[in-house]
């Protein structure tokens, strides 16, 4: 019997709890063309797990079962992840390794490592199930195979595959692959040639199963629904289906395809929200880029569907070729003078493996980061400065936050009368196995301790450090141990009342984390210099004047007070510069209820909240972002 287990790593963040998107559906698909093979056990590593381990949980959990093969599906975000924790289990056994996704492709050279057994290029159906069949075939170390047979006839993998719509209660729905069209930016053309498409029936199979489990959100997987031939068939009989609208459907099309018919037949299926890509105004921009744009034709297209009620999100590109700060300019002006902001995602370009633009990046003398995502850095025509500074000028010109701050979680307390130098660690428990998300730092704690425990945390976690501990050496060891544990898990240093500043450069020096980081790429924008943004460190004190400022850092107040801080008060704390609040006050419970439900409805006008005790801070969650978090994973 052949064992086998599939990986789908997440993107990686700053706020544990924080949803991540990360729906294993890729492996769900291999799953299904293993099922009928009785020599083999397949499974996939839990979404829970998958999300939210640190990289030593998550190494041991695979370990536990060391399984024959291990597949890994593979993306920008987790790439370097995976390679890494490829290097480690090959240190204590000999799994054979599958390596599959969009990162795969001829011209990746991160991939370019003896460690890796198989690389799928493409649809994975039909390898995945020979490589399980047919020891062989692993001699040749990579392949394709087209699994397009596979894809029209199977139902969607949640009606037979331990695929579940899981942590957030949403279902994806693959109708079709590839895409007709060419944009160079794009792997979704390259990886077919010719889109297949899902047949009708098998469509309405998943929708009745999702409305038989009572799923709330279905996320079309198509890179245009309107590009599917029939497609207005196809949503009369969805319609019927969804009568009530129960189901919210959400996927990704060209406005410019939207017509009144169209409008009105996605309004009645159940469509509430549309990922659209405008990218750019700027005609050379379009042009370099293969993608034809009539302005007209989108306005009309956004505004039908408006009209019906469905949102739009409107994506923006930065540092394309051929634009330039004008052209970026003019862009702006056009989502403004036509009120696209409302749902506004704007990103740095990126050279993706695979794509034209990766191809021809020396001829159209590109400049990006040879790491996962592979930011652009400048064009001919966008200079460096000029494409760090269009995210500013753009949140100043949409008034909106591009790259806000991670959410403030500085709850410490289990019971009222916890005090630092007694509060135990916080821990959760995820599919049954304890992993701990705060850890404290106390002066009590040996470093082998902190060795064993590093081994158990999650994805991200944070060190709590009492103002007691003032050695700084003792700080920077410890961090060194965990980040040695954990290279690739995003953390955060919380400091409570420190007698002085952290010193930063210092506690940097110390980490082991990878550099650079996938973070680092991700979240460039979000500050002009180089330098770390995986680990983020925070300051709460009493002091009324904020003192502690710069990249990946910020200052909260510790209010301890037996008053609760009205609004004024908190507006205050930040014209002191202060990040955000920690409410750490005496008061009874039900005057904080009482508060946080007064104050909720003002949470997007104030700096960061978080509460001392960790109920009262999880209330304040899900009074005001729930949606944004997995409630099921938060302790």
């Amino acid at each position: 019997m052949v064992q086998a287990l599939l990986v789908q790593l997440p993107v990686p963040q700053l706020n544990y709890g924080h949803r991540t998107g990360n729906i294993p559906f890729a492996a769900a698909c291999l799953h299904q063309a293993a099922v009928r093979i009785p020599e083999a056990r397949v499974e996939i590593l839990s979404q829970i797990k998958a999300s939210y381990m640190g990289d030593a949980a998550i190494l041991d959990c695979i370990l536990a079962l060391r399984p024959d093969i291990i597949g890994f599906t593979t993306y920008t975000w987790n790439v370097t992840r995976v390679l890494y924790l490829i290097k480690e289990l090959k240190t204590h056994y000999g799994p054979r390794v599958i390596l599959g996704g969009p990162e795969v492709t001829e011209d990746n050279p991160l991939l370019d490592s003896d460690l890796i057994d198989f690389r799928v290029y493409g649809e994975g159906e039909h390898l995945f199930a020979q490589l399980l069949q047919e020891p062989e075939l692993w001699s040749r170390k990579s392949g394709c195979a087209d699994a397009g047979d596979l894809f029209g006839i199977s139902p969607s993998p949640y009606l037979s595959a331990p695929l579940i719509p899981g942590i957030e209660n949403s279902m994806l729905l693959e109708t079709m692959r590839g895409c007709p069209y060419a944009c160079a930016y794009c792997y979704y053309g390259k990886s077919r040639r010719q889109p297949l498409f899902k047949p009708d029936q098998r469509v309405l199979e998943g929708i009745e199963w999702a409305l038989e489990r009572d799923v709330k959100e279905i996320y079309f997987l198509d890179p245009s629904l309107n590009s599917r031939p029939g497609l207005k068939p196809l949503l009369k009989n969805i319609a019927l289906h969804n009568k009530d609208q129960r189901l919210s459907l959400i996927s990704e099309i060209r406005a410019d395809a939207v017509d009144e018919e169209l409008a009105d037949l996605l309004a009645a299926a159940g469509f509430t929200w549309f990922e659209i890509g405008l990218q750019s105004t700027n005609p050379k921009a379009l042009a370099t880029m293969r993608r034809k744009a009539d302005p007209d034709r989108f306005l009309q297209g956004v505004g039908a569907l408006k009209q019906r009620g469905i949102a739009t999100a409107v994506d923006l590109i930065v540092g394309l070729p051929g634009d330039d700060w004008a052209g970026f300019e003019s862009t702006l002006q056009f989502v403004l003078d036509n009120n696209l902001h409302e749902d506004i995602q704007i990103f740095p370009l990126s050279i993706l493996p695979g794509t034209e633009f990766r191809r021809d990046a020396k001829h159209l003398g590109l400049v990006y980061e040879n790491y996962p995502p592979y930011t652009i850095i400048h064009t001919p025509s966008f200079s460096r400065t000029e494409i760090l500074q269009a995210f500013e000028h753009a949140e100043k010109r949409l008034d909106i936050s591009l790259y806000p701050m991670p959410d403030l979680d500085l709850s410490w307390r289990t019971v009222n009368d916890d005090t630092m130098e007694t509060a135990a660690d916080l821990s959760v428990v995820l599919d049954g196995q304890r992993l701990l998300y705060k850890i404290w730092l106390g002066l009590q704690r040996r470093f082998e301790e902190l060795a064993a425990l590093a081994r158990t945390v999650t994805q991200p976690y944070q060190l709590l450090i009492p103002p007691q501990v003032i050695d700084p050496d003792y700080v920077a060891r410890a961090l060194s141990i965990f980040t040695a544990s954990n290279p690739h898990t995003p953390m955060e240093l919380v400091f409570f009342d420190p007698p002085r500043m952290p010193a930063i450069r210092r506690l940097l020096d110390a980490a082991r984390m990878v550099r650079p980081h996938y973070l680092d790429g991700d979240l460039r924008p979000l500050f002009d210099q180089a330098g770390n943004r995986s680990i983020m460190f925070t300051v709460a004190t009493t002091e009324m004047r904020a003192r502690f400022d710069g990249p990946m850092q910020r200052h909260a107040h510790w209010w301890r007070h037996s008053h609760l801080p009205t609004p004024e008060a908190i507006h205050g704390l930040e014209a002191q510069g202060f990040d955000g609040i920690l409410i750490d006050s005496p008061a009874a419970v039900d005057r904080v209820h009482a508060w946080q439900d007064k104050t909720a409805s003002l949470a997007e006008d104030l700096i960061h909240i978080s509460f001392a005790q960790a109920d009262l801070h999880k209330r304040w969650v899900q009074k005001t972002i729930a949606d944004e978090y997995c409630l099921h994973v938060l302790p």
